[in-house]
């Protein structure tokens, strides 16, 4: 069938024990998505990375359910940091006339607790039948909550509180 370029966007929140420091280092460290998500992160390597070792350009394998349907897309993403409340990944084109995209932005807000959101766009060719209702969201949901289980089962008070 015919592909066609769908878009699809979602956003999620939540909070976490987990200082924000930590939580940029989790969201920044985007070589290690795959421990913490390997549903939806299937594989990523790193490109080129800056001079504190942090990858700035990575090529991902993303994961991506609808309904029956599962389907890998293969993406080049450009890295960007700021300070130490957001992690921006974009994909990049392949050529000049690349329409694509696909673009996931992390914010960290101090709390306590601190919060965590996650907010997913994108435009992608995908099989012209193919249902992306609610998978934007789902994705972004499926992020925050992989995260939130990272953050909070490495805090000390998650485990004190566990025996």
């Amino acid at each position: 069938p015919p592909e066609a370029m769908k878009e699809l966007g979602g956003s999620a929140e939540t909070t976490v024990a987990a200082t924000p420091e930590a939580c940029f280092e989790l969201v920044a460290a985007v070589d290690r998505y795959p421990s913490w998500n390997s549903e939806a992160i299937r594989r990523v390597e790193v490109l080129e990375a800056g001079s504190d070792g942090r990858p700035t350009q990575v090529r991902t394998a993303v994961h991506v359910t609808a309904g029956p349907v599962a389907r890998d897309f293969d993406l080049v993403m450009d890295v960007e940091l700021s300070e130490h409340d957001a992690v921006s990944l974009s994909r990049v084109p392949h050529e000049a006339g690349d329409a694509e995209r696909f673009e996931v932005v992390w914010r960290i807000a101090a709390g306590p607790p601190t919060r965590l959101a996650l907010e997913l766009t994108a435009a992608l060719e995908v099989p012209r039948l193919l249902p992306l209702g609610g998978v934007g969201e789902r994705l972004a949901q499926e992020f925050v909550e992989a995260a939130k289980r990272e953050l909070d089962g490495s805090s000390p008070k998650a485990s004190a509180s566990s025996s």
